[in-house]
């Protein structure tokens, strides 16, 4: 994926929305410090509001103490809030707009030409003052889909540097989300990015194949942090693209970054979590415990050490013959082949009985009994 520009992380904004969530001055530029030794490609830090007395401050920390060289902020189409985020000198400007009926209806008590009227006069505004003009069409999803063209050519017209689509509610799905970017990349000369929500659990899909399908740019937060399910995860769409796609992320650092996230927000990151989990590594099958020992390769897509995890192999009532083989030689062990068939049994059993893997010394216990 050669046209991916990369990443635009919205933990300070979206993420910042989850219920239950306020990240303080210091956390924000802590998660920021964290997002630029990674390489994420732009950071969104939050709102422009007049309303926002703190923002000045964030900015400006996340820029001299973070590092952050691609600073975005998101805005509403109000002149004050416009006047707010161009005092403040981003380098990237996401203005943002509802396209579908019901939220043109229901928020802004507009119709359609209002809106048309709204981007037009919003994107000459902020066009000569900012170096990269974003516009985000709110609820794209559920948007007919002509009105939604109207604006990308309107926007278009205007100088925009980019659309953003967002899955506003997340009911996009993969194919439906890809068949939008093509259409968009075939018929306008402008970049797109993609803000996907998690609401059937589909936003991290949703977002690589946008990328497949031609996006350049996909929103993302630390843990998928963001309101109702969340947002597409970080670790996992940056991982991927690391990992399968060579970007050149510093993947060893997402579990520190996730861990950082968790505290700053009350998560709890379970062990099974994709990439970051404690766990991911860990194996009892004794098929797949049989292929590790020859090749990592066979049940593991990437190294542990390349997410800063470790392999973690456990023989217990889940192994047969080979796999029992194995962890008496782990310990410097051997059994007759006449009498392993009955130790194999016994060492099943035991595991059984016990819930769990047999300990070394459980295991020269059984093993002397064969001697």
């Amino acid at each position: 994926m050669e046209h991916v520009r990369g990443l635009v992380d919205s933990t300070l904004r979206e993420g910042g929305q989850t219920a239950g969530v306020s990240f303080s001055l210091e956390q924000k530029v802590a998660l920021s410090r964290y997002l630029v030794q990674i390489g994420i490609e732009e950071v969104e830090v939050g709102i422009a509001s007049p309303l926002d007395r703190e923002l000045p401050s964030l900015v400006s920390r996340c820029r001299g103490e973070a590092g952050v060289k691609r600073l975005s902020l998101w805005c509403r189409c109000r002149k004050e809030d416009i006047a707010c985020a161009l005092r403040l000198a981003p380098e990237v400007l996401s203005l943002s707009v509802p396209v579908s009926d019901l939220h043109i209806a229901t928020k802004l008590n507009l119709g359609r030409p209002a809106v048309v009227e709204t981007v037009a006069r919003s994107l000459a505004k902020a066009r000569a003052a900012v170096g990269y003009l974003s516009l985000g069409l709110e609820d794209a999803t559920r948007a007919d889909s002509a009105f939604l063209r109207e604006i990308v050519a309107i926007a278009c017209e205007n100088g925009v540097d980019r659309i953003r689509i967002a899955d506003t509610v997340g009911v996009a799905t993969p194919g439906s989300i890809a068949a939008m970017v093509r259409g968009l990349r075939r018929d306008f000369a402008v970049e797109i990015g993609v803000h996907m929500h998690n609401d059937f659990g589909m936003a991290t899909a949703n977002a690589l194949a946008a990328l497949e399908a031609g996006a350049h740019w996909a929103d993302v937060t630390v843990l998928g942090l963001g309101e109702r399910a969340g947002n597409s995860r970080l670790e996992e769409v940056g991982g991927y693209l690391a990992l399968q796609g060579g970007r050149p992320y510093a993947t060893t650092l997402f579990p520190a970054l996730a861990r950082l996230a968790a505290d700053c927000s009350g998560r709890k990151i379970e062990a099974h979590q994709p990439v970051i989990g404690a766990g991911i590594f860990a194996c009892e099958t004794g098929l797949h415990l049989a292929g590790l020992a020859k090749d990592p390769r066979t049940y593991e897509p990437y190294e542990p050490t390349l997410v800063g995890a470790r392999r973690q192999l456990s023989y217990g009532a889940k192994v047969g013959r080979q796999g029992v083989a194995e962890r008496l030689r782990q310990l410097g062990l051997c059994c007759q082949e006449a009498q392993l068939g009955r130790l194999v049994e016994d060492f099943r059993g035991q595991c059984q009985d016990l819930g769990r893997p047999l300990h070394d010394r459980e295991v020269l216990q059984l093993v002397a009994q064969y001697r």
